[in-house]
Order: C-alpha cells, then sequence, then structure tokens
C-alpha cells in the first residue's frame, strides 16, 4: 500500500450516523474488541464504546444472487491470505420489536475479492475459469452472536464487477432456520476513497456502478439507506465496519 499519496485520514463514520442516533440508554457494549485485537490494534481502536438501540427497524431481505456457497466454516478469519484492506465487520443482532440481543445465531457471510472474484466451486459468472479459484473459499464463513448480540469477522473490503455496487451478503439463522437473507453495501463517496488509495484496489479502474444505479438496491438513496455500513477508518490502514440486524422470530418477508 502506497503511504505517500494517502489522503489524510478522517472520521469516516457514515454520513447516516445510524448509531449515533439510535443507539442510547445502556453503556458499555464494546464494539468488537477480540476482533480488533486480532487485527493487531491496541484495545479500543478508537471506536466509542456502543449502547443498546431503543428503537429497531426490521433488516429486510434482498436476493441471494448467484455466488453462494455453504462453506459450513465456522471461523472469524475469513480471508486465507487475501489482500486487500483489513476490515473488521461487526454485527449486532437484535429482536426487531424488544431491541434486546439475539444470542446463538449464526451470520453467515460471503463476498468477493479486491479483484471481484468470487471463491468456491459456484457459478462462473461469480469465480471465473480459474480452476484454483473455484478449489478454494476465502471470503467465506459464520460466526454466532454471544450473549450480547455480537458476532465479528476479520475480511479485507470488497472489491466490485461489472453491474454491481460494492457488497457483502449475509444470512441470518437461529437454530438452524433462516431469518433473514439480504445484502450491504457502502457509501460511495467512501468506496472511492479506498479505491483510489489503497491497493490493490488501485490497479483496477473506477467501479461501473454506483449504489443508486445498482440493479438490487439503487433507485434512490433513501431505498438504500438502511442497507449500508457504518464505517470508520483506523490509523489510515484498517476499516471498521458495523451493522445493527434486527430479526424476528419467523423469516423477514419485507423486502429491499
Amino acid at each position: 500500500m502506497p503511504h505517500s499519496d494517502l489522503i489524510q485520514p478522517v472520521d469516516l463514520v457514515s454520513r447516516r450516523a445510524l448509531f449515533v442516533k439510535s443507539l442510547t440508554g445502556m453503556a458499555g457494549l464494546a464494539l468488537g474488541f477480540r476482533g480488533l485485537n486480532a487485527l493487531g490494534l491496541p484495545a479500543g481502536g478508537g471506536i466509542s464504546d456502543l449502547s443498546m438501540p431503543t428503537s429497531c427497524t426490521l433488516t429486510c431481505a434482498s436476493t441471494v444472487g448467484p455466488c453462494y456457497y455453504d462453506s459450513q466454516l465456522i471461523r472469524q478469519d475469513i480471508t486465507e491470505g487475501v489482500t486487500g484492506l483489513p476490515m473488521l465487520i461487526s454485527f449486532l443482532v437484535v429482536n426487531a420489536d424488544t431491541c434486546q440481543p439475539v444470542s446463538n445465531a449464526s451470520i453467515d457471510i460471503w463476498h468477493a475479492d479486491a479483484a471481484g472474484v468470487y471463491s468456491g466451486p459456484i457459478n462462473t459468472m461469480c469465480s471465473g475459469s480459474d480452476l484454483a479459484v473455484r478449489q478454494q473459499i476465502f471470503l467465506r464463513g459464520i460466526q454466532f452472536t454471544d450473549a450480547a448480540g455480537w458476532a465479528h469477522f476479520n475480511s479485507v473490503y470488497p472489491g466490485w464487477y461489472s453491474s454491481r455496487t460494492t457488497h457483502i451478503h449475509l444470512t441470518v439463522r437461529v437454530n438452524g432456520a433462516e431469518m433473514v437473507t439480504t445484502q450491504l453495501f457502502f457509501d460511495d463517496d467512501f468506496t472511492t476513497f479506498v479505491y483510489h488509495n489503497f491497493s490493490p484496489y488501485t490497479s483496477r479502474p473506477n467501479k461501473d456502478t454506483t449504489n443508486l444505479g445498482d440493479n438490487v438496491i439503487g433507485g434512490s438513496a433513501s431505498r438504500a439507506m438502511p442497507f449500508l455500513f457504518d464505517t470508520k477508518l483506523i490509523e489510515n490502514k484498517t476499516l471498521v465496519v458495523r451493522k445493527l440486524l434486527a430479526i424476528r422470530g419467523t423469516k423477514t418477508t419485507c423486502a429491499a
């Protein structure tokens, strides 16, 4: 990663300030210290402690897409040596009606590497013709929420591929039953910052699709907003992203 040309780091918490507006009350749910330490950061990593929300909007579903593969890998570190901007992904799963944390929910995530390629023996549209890639399972994994509702993954910032904006797929299950399958996204300006300032993203052209033009979440900023991650870049070298996921005891029926 070239350091000399990097933009000076700023507080890149999403403009939506989702957690600033909605997280009040009981303090002390720290954001993923275990995962932050796994990335070599000091305890706390510059991220403020979070409180439980008092208002929780049901997380809506979107298409699973053609790139899912049932890896059955329960692991926090899903990188498998893949290069890119290190990223800690932290999810807080709560009950949509009570805002209380949901423990022991599984979160299954999958996303593309910096080149926009998925691993696994899946549709060649996702993995291309590289046989080595089709035999790997990088950037896929499952974690279970703890007693406070948190689950964490160590990954790298996803790349893009034609006709899609930058995104991450996930499925939340409780006792093995699917509660919601959805896709989550990043602020376009933040993605541009990453792609222009960190390798190996800088070796590729700009992505050809914005959030508004995406065929899954596009159309309006208000439509995309509930599906955006909160982001914070730490010391211009490690990214922390987080998302509140609100579920019910049956599969989500609302759609993106």
